[in-house]
């Protein structure tokens, strides 16, 4: 049986609160594309970054093999965060991507931010709680990075209910082993197909200090124990924020 094609699509947070931590970002993210490339399985790989000001499509469903790296003057932190927009406009475009293709790749979408839910104008929690529900029953993944907060939490309160296994928390200063972690376990999910293998497991959290998945998992993650979902409080709206884009190659 030919194996799937691994579509991976990864939204990173570039408003002024990155500043702090840019190089290590910067340095995160190549780490993470480094062991991607080291798969011998097929990832097409998409990065978009945003903040209340932009949007700017990194890398368009190119293979990860051509991916590459930042520099400092790729990525520039500013504004604020309208998580709830981004995460809705990276999503609608990687399905039109995947419908594009044709070939029913296996779907990941990482959303990383360090940042709460504050400016978003176009689309509400309520939105994207429908729209990711709708793409999570067809099989897609999702994986959300939080760093220096609760990020179940964040994602909640946007409106983004995620296995709380597939969202990790981490300290500001484990920036590049949380890339680097997550990588890991994208390539193992391209090689076999499992979802469980894009789970943090406690190791991985106490290598990042996660200090907040015992809320959420329970004291000992390995039980399994899901927290129950909550929805997110409606988003205020705010100022204006991106366009729509393409994850399509002209």
């Amino acid at each position: 049986m030919t194996k799937k094609t691994t579509f991976v699509s990864f939204l990173l947070d570039e408003t002024g609160s990155m500043q702090n931590i840019k190089d290590d970002t910067i340095g995160g993210f190549n780490s993470y594309v480094e062991v991607l490339q080291k798969s011998d399985d097929d990832i097409v790989f998409s990065l978009v970054s945003f903040n209340s000001g932009r949007t700017r499509r990194r890398y368009v469903a190119e293979s990860i093999r051509d991916i590459v790296p930042l520099t400092e003057n790729d990525y520039v932190p500013d504004m604020m965060t309208p998580l709830i927009d981004a995460a809705v406009k990276i999503i609608r475009a990687t399905d039109e991507a995947v419908r594009d293709r044709g070939d029913d790749p296996n779907v990941v979408v990482v959303m990383q931010t360090d940042g709460r839910e504050n400016v978003s104008v176009e689309y509400t929690n309520i939105d994207l709680a429908a729209l990711i529900k709708e793409k999570a029953a067809s099989g897609w993944q999702f994986v959300f990075l939080g760093a220096g907060l609760d990020a179940f939490h964040a994602a909640r309160q946007a409106g983004i209910d995620f296995d709380p296994d597939k969202v990790v928390s981490y300290s500001r200063a484990r920036s590049h082993k949380v890339f680097e972690l997550t990588a890991r376990n994208i390539t193992k999910f391209a090689q076999y197909g499992d979802a469980q293998l894009l789970d943090y497991s406690p190791e991985q959290r106490e290598k990042v200090d996660d200090k907040h998945t015992w809320k959420y998992l329970g004291e000992d993650a390995k039980s399994g124990r899901k927290a129950s979902s909550q929805s997110g409080r409606k988003s205020r709206r705010a100022a204006s924020t991106s366009e729509d884009y393409k994850l399509t190659r002209s």
